[in-house]
């Protein structure tokens, strides 16, 4: 007895559902693993990240450690200090820490244009000068200078073509001027007349440190300062004298702060209280890579003349 055509349709519908719901399932249990395997490439990210984390966190207490035994090897720091040598790579469980020291007083401290005293109108007209070492427009010079001064100082008088929060508060995205020493170079971003490009020119040659209640001026170390920062330190600075400096250094740094006036290298505008051939103030990168996770860490160390050094600033950004 054959089957009628009604039988045989409702057959087909049902097994193209089953086929359906099979599909279904088959497409859900997919996703549920796509899922799962994504949940656990995170978990693993995160714990290799936190890894990395620590690992920094230990190349940090390590510094720590190298710059107190340095200060009592000796009373200097220069290049022939351990402290210099930069650690390319050390391998560690299924990755690896790279990281550097930096002497930040062999830069120019921005906040040094806040600095009160007889030599206060000086560090205005180093920064000055930096800022034509640094490659960029002389005109530009004085604005930016003024403008700095006015972000740092704690009033609303304008300096010069400098800028307080009324030239601020015009903008699209309006905000206040700090009115107290900056904490990063970065923050020269925000100054009125700065640009990206004259940003990335300064960078390297500028630090924020602190100048304490007192606010006298951080000296530069003329054992660790780049050319452009010596150059910067006297209105007549002797080019030639100051590039044989930077290589006899290497062999035969000083302790005695003047060295450079001695040598003809600078003019006797650059005074013994501006400069030095001790450092306080460091920046240590250090960078740790475990697995999937990496993480960058910049500290600012500070070395007492008496204590332990201690870090007075983290970032996981930039300097």
């Amino acid at each position: 007895m054959s089957k009628s055509p009604s039988h045989r349709c409702q057959k087909g519908i049902a097994l193209i559902t089953a086929m359906l719901v099979m599909a279904l399932a088959t497409i859900a249990a997919a996703a549920v693993l796509g899922s799962a395997n994504a949940a656990i490439r995170r978990t693993a990210t995160l714990i290799d990240g936190e890894r990395a984390w620590w690992y920094a966190d230990g190349v940090e207490s390590w510094v720590l450690s190298i710059l107190e035994r340095d200060r009592k090897d000796n009373d200097t720091d220069s290049f022939e200090d351990k402290w210099t040598q930069k650690l390319d790579y050390l391998p560690v469980e299924q990755g690896g820490l790279s990281g550097e020291l930096e002497d930040l007083q062999g830069r120019f401290n921005l906040n040094n244009l806040a600095a009160t005293g007889a030599n206060a109108k000086v560090y205005g007209q180093q920064f000055q000068r930096l800022f034509v070492q640094a490659g960029l427009e002389a005109s530009q010079a004085q604005p930016v200078a003024d403008a700095i001064r006015d972000w740092i100082d704690e009033n609303q008088t304008p300096t010069g073509s400098g800028g307080e929060d009324s030239d601020y508060m015009g903008l699209e995205q309006p905000y206040r001027a700090a009115n107290r020493e900056m904490r990063s170079p970065s923050e020269l971003l925000a100054v009125k007349g700065m640009s990206r490009e004259i940003y990335l020119q300064l960078a390297p040659l500028v630090a924020t440190l602190p100048l304490g209640a007192s606010k006298a001026a951080t000296k530069v170390n003329i054992n660790t300062a780049p050319q452009a920062v010596l150059m910067a330190l006297s209105e007549k600075p002797n080019e030639q004298e100051i590039v044989k400096w930077l290589e006899d250094r290497k062999k035969a740094p000083t302790k005695d702060p003047s060295e450079l006036q001695k040598r003809g290298a600078l003019s006797a505008d650059a005074t013994p209280d501006m400069t030095s051939t001790s450092t306080e103030y460091f920046l240590m990168k250090a960078t740790a890579f475990i697995g999937s996770g990496r993480v960058s860490l910049y500290s600012v160390v500070r070395r007492p003349a008496s204590g332990p050094p201690i870090v007075i600033a983290r970032s996981l950004d930039t300097e």
